[in-house]
């Protein structure tokens, strides 16, 4: 790693403003060669508005950004060396992989473009990186780790001084997510300084050096990540004291809410579980174990063989007939699967339970009591909007997580399956939604979560049920949580129930 401690960049008293309405202000940091920093803060917070003045999609309204010494009143990322991976990525499916990567400069002369020299700069940009992908491949065929790595071998054409990466780990596998790392220490190395935002705390500690906390487009502290502890810093970031590690759950009932029998499919087998009133239980696995199957075949979104009760009496698994048993289910994947970015809160809300508002009004028909059940949700959850008309594409993805979630405490569920439902989200909706699944415990309803996230499921749970190739490997209560055995159990290649179940 390079020793020079002299910025590459500086930001000083950058300041942002929309239709006279400031959403940044006064924000100042140095970017110094061979270190990472992470830009932290909620949704919401101004991280991306100031990425995108440090990369030149926008102009400051006030401040300035100086690189090497001098000045620059508006960046053209290309011109100083500062380049960025956004989170939405930027390639093209059908065009191969060398074809990306020089996308934005592509060799030649005379308007003929030069195939050869395409080929070897994306040859050499590959070989740095260190990960084997085939220039000829289309992008489309590559999985988003490989897909994340032509992104940056993109972007590393013209960062030659400072490479930005919004939550570069979303869709990423934990092997994925390691060989990332590798390659963020293998650019600081190389002198390169990188900006790392990300939602995710230990990715925070295993990759950067300092830090620059944003809270509502304010600048509240900074400073070298070893020298603060990660609850303080999540305190910084939301304002206000954390709960403690593990929540306080209430003892379940004793009696089945929901029990599935033998379920099967092509995708997992033999899978036996039961959740209690007021009890909530996790699945853990790792990517591919077959949990988010499991849950879709118990709502029936897929078939299956093999049978599931609720209260003790077998259920047909179509959705209508779950549904009117009282289960509901919220998907991992909130923008294909699980709302219309287009349409306004208040139809996002009152989707799963509409028949429970209309009425007939002369000329047709009406929606008697939606807006105020709407604005009653939004209360309860937190949401964060100027109003219920807005359209869901306006909210933050914590906010969005929450009107998915509020949509289906809207048919009053007994029994709620949670498939990752904090994925994508800052810290304080993190700790709202939480709150929220223990309160339905609490209620007696009977939960089950989803999530790759183990802390997550160590935190919220009262048993976890551990998957593996498509089937229940092994179980543990509460009280004998042990993240080392849960993990080995998940990767393991030997079956078998764990000795805690």
């Amino acid at each position: 790693m390079t020793t020079s401690t002299n910025p590459v960049v500086s930001v000083r008293d950058l300041s942002k403003a929309f239709a006279g309405k400031t959403v940044v202000s006064n924000v100042s940091f140095d970017l110094v060669p061979g270190e990472a920093l992470a830009l932290v803060g909620e949704n919401g917070a101004g991280k991306s508005t100031t990425k995108n003045m440090l990369c030149g999609l926008l102009t400051p309204t006030s401040g300035e950004i100086v690189v090497d010494g001098q000045s620059v009143p508006k960046v053209i990322g290309a011109d100083h060396s500062i380049s960025a991976v956004h989170q939405e990525l930027s390639l093209f499916g059908s065009l191969t992989v060398a074809e990306n990567i020089s996308i934005a400069d592509l060799p030649g002369q005379s308007g003929r473009i030069d195939w050869n020299a395409t080929q070897d700069t994306a040859r050499k940009q590959i070989e740095f990186l260190g990960i084997e992908i085939d220039p000829h491949a289309l992008v489309e065929t590559l999985g988003a780790g490989k897909q994340q790595v032509v992104e940056i071998a993109k972007a590393l054409l013209h960062a030659n001084k400072v490479l930005i990466l919004d939550e570069p780990t979303t869709s990423l596998t934990a092997i994925e997510r390691e060989k990332l790392f590798a390659i963020i220490d293998k650019l600081k190395e190389g002198g390169l300084s990188i900006v790392f935002i990300s939602h995710f705390m230990e990715e925070i500690y295993r990759v950067c050096d300092s830090f620059v906390v944003l809270r509502d487009g304010q600048q509240v502290g900074q400073g070298r990540l070893a020298d603060v502890n990660q609850r303080s810093l999540e305190e910084m970031m939301v304002g206000r004291t954390m709960a403690d590690a593990r929540v306080v759950l209430t003892e379940p009932s004793q009696v089945p809410a929901l029990e599935v029998i033998r379920l099967s499919s092509a995708d997992f087998s033999d899978i036996n579980l039961s959740v209690n009133a007021g009890e909530i239980l996790g699945i853990a696995g790792l990517m591919g174990a077959g949990r988010t199957e499991v849950a879709e075949a118990i709502f029936g979104l897929r078939p299956a063989s093999g049978d599931v009760r609720i209260n003790g009496a077998s259920v047909p698994r179509r959705v209508k007939d779950m549904m009117a048993q009282g289960l509901c289910y919220v998907t991992e994947d909130r923008r294909t699967n699980g709302l219309f970015l287009n349409r306004p809160v208040r139809e996002n809300l009152s989707a799963a339970s509409i028949t429970k508002f209309v009425q007939r009004v002369i000329g047709g028909f009406g929606f008697g009591g939606e807006k105020t059940k709407a604005q009653s949700i939004v209360k309860d959850m937190n949401i964060a909007i100027p109003h219920i008309e807005n359209n869901v594409s306006d909210l933050s993805g914590g906010n969005q997580q929450k009107v998915m979630l509020g949509r289906w405490l809207a048919t009053t569920p007994d029994i709620l399956i949670f498939d990752e439902p904090t994925k994508g989200v800052d810290i304080g909706a993190k700790f709202d939604i939480h709150e929220a699944i223990v309160e339905l415990a609490k209620a007696g309803k009977a939960v089950i979560i989803v999530s790759s996230d183990l802390p997550e499921l160590l935190h919220v749970t009262h048993r976890l049920a551990v998957m593996r190739k498509g089937r229940i490997v092994g179980e543990f209560q509460r009280d004998d949580y042990d993240s080392v055995k849960i993990i080995s159990l998940a990767a393991s290649s030997t079956e078998g129930t764990s000795d805690a179940a």
